[in-house]
């Protein structure tokens, strides 16, 4: 048994050795890409210069600690404090991050996020257990180094949580503006599940609100607007008539019209008829983003390999127009210039809201004017810079911070579900609520904002205004609220 207890602690150290070995000279040999991976993190994306290096050369001293026997304690009381740190920043990138970047090389590229968590907690057991047998030799008193354990331990953990908090605020750099809240904005909650959180609104008429499927798209949900009752169409489309990668459904009553951005096709069919559809247009362009005005005629975002950026255009009785400059010049990317695009049924209006900017674009008459109009968010004009890796591909090295996670145009009003969080916008308000913004969009002005709470822990996924109603998709339900007056007597200004 003495002999075990010599020998583990070594066999530990050694198994420790080969593992930071391993880790940091994968990232080092692939350095900037192991940066690029760093600046993607949401929780260390601020500091990803300084933990980039400080990773691999924390690694490499803590080999060189393990390796003479007279320094080894210490090099596993540090493995210890290192594989506590990657266990709380795997932990929290799981449970509290908004999204799980890719892996960070090394081992970590092989396995999974939850099951690098399990690898990360038996390393730190392993540690937990040399250190102890390591000690047992000395005279200390175990109260002494059990405390010490927990010391580095709990350092190590509170490290990287204050890491992701100042990170959070540094990402939320949004704090240079004041909301005001509309009291009482939202009643008369009904809801209506619908046993899927993978719903998308297509659209609505009269009586009815219309549901795509982002993992069934052939699938139509037909929910009555009382949330009574809901009932399911199947789109006689073949898939194989095309290589479809992205289906989408969009609903412009009476009529559902089916596309794929990347094949330049757009069909056309009813719910009555349940066998038969036309094609509306064929070869004529590729998009990623379409808007139905009409029967012939289509507005839609395209990709301008010219300067590679967005572009707006439409397509009218077979006649296509391009409109390169309204997005933005050749001096902006795609990832700039990102957004969405909306359609104001009742003014005939569109709208592209920019995911990384705080404007919007204002197209009257489609595309023949526009006015741009701004967002009440401060946040810096923000930049992608890319880098090339050594196998030639290239990945964005700062990723943008996105201000807008959706929206719904009606009647002169952009409801805007905000990511961007105010001065005075409090911590439980912003986790245990989606805050909505109000604006003209005939002209620069503010209405206010309210609150949509959680549901069940999870967030308004997508919205949609139905004259004096909000519709909300949150987890696997659908959920119908009453404006109440105070917003109700805004629609009429």
């Amino acid at each position: 048994m003495k002999k075990i207890s010599s020998i583990l602690p070594v066999a530990i150290s050694y198994f420790f050795v080969l593992l930071f070995c391993y880790a940091g000279i994968s990232k080092i040999l692939d350095f900037e890409n192991f940066q690029v991976q760093i600046a993607q993190s949401p929780l260390l994306s601020t500091y990803a210069g300084f933990i980039s290096y400080a990773t691999i050369i924390s690694e490499m001293m803590i080999v060189a600690l393990l390796i003479i026997p007279k320094t080894r304690l210490i090099g596993l009381y540090a493995s210890l404090g290192l594989m506590s740190a990657f266990t709380i920043y795997i932990y929290l990138i799981l449970e509290y991050s908004e999204f799980v970047p890719c892996s960070c090389g090394g081992i970590l590229e092989n396995m999974g996020w939850r099951q690098h968590l399990f690898f990360n907690i038996s390393c730190a057991f392993l540690a937990i257990l040399s250190v102890l047998l390591s000690e047992i030799k000395t005279n200390k008193k175990p109260i002494k180094y059990i405390s010490l354990i927990f010391c580095v331990i709990i350092f190590s953990s509170v490290s990287v949580f204050l890491m992701y908090l100042q990170s959070e605020k540094e990402l939320r750099k949004n704090n240079k503006f004041t909301r005001r809240y509309i009291p009482h904005a939202l009643e008369d909650e009904v809801k209506l599940d619908i046993s899927y959180n993978s719903f998308y609104f297509m659209g609505q008429d009269s009586m009815n609100i219309y549901l795509g499927n982002t993992t069934a798209p052939l699938n139509i949900t037909i929910v009555k607007k009382n949330l009574s009752s809901f009932s399911k169409f199947r789109i006689p489309l073949d898939t194989k008539s095309h290589q479809f990668k992205s289906i989408k459904v969009t609903w412009k009553t009476p009529n559902y019209y089916i596309y794929d951005g990347s094949v330049p096709i757009i069909y056309k069919g009813t719910i009555e008829d349940k066998q038969t559809l036309s094609i509306q247009s064929y070869r004529d362009m590729y998009f990623d983003e379409l808007i139905i005005i009409s029967d012939n005629y289509f507005l839609f975002r395209s990709q301008g390999t010219q300067f590679k950026n967005f572009v707006i255009g439409t397509f009218q009785n077979q006649h296509l127009n391009l409109k390169y400059d309204i997005l933005g010049t050749q001096k902006t990317g795609y990832i700039e210039n990102d957004g969405i695009l909306l359609f104001d049924n009742q003014q005939s209006k569109s709208v592209y809201l920019y995911y990384y900017k705080n404007e919007f674009i204002v197209l009257n008459n489609v595309t023949d004017q526009n006015n741009r109009l701004k967002l009440i968010s401060y946040y810096k004009e923000q930049k992608t810079e890319k880098i090339k890796l050594p196998d030639g591909s290239t990945k964005i090295k700062n990723p943008l911070q996105q201000t807008v996670k959706n929206a719904f145009v009606s009647n002169n009003i952009l409801f805007v579900n905000s990511n961007s969080k105010a001065m005075y916008d409090g911590v439980m308000q912003w986790n245990k609520a989606s805050i909505i913004d109000l604006y003209k969009i005939n002209q620069q002005y503010y209405y206010g904002s309210f609150l949509v709470s959680n549901r069940h822990g999870e967030k308004v996924r997508d919205i949609l205004v139905a004259g004096e109603y909000l519709y909300i998709l949150i987890g696997n339900e659908i959920v119908k609220y009453h404006f109440a007056q105070p917003v109700i007597d805004k629609f009429h200004r």
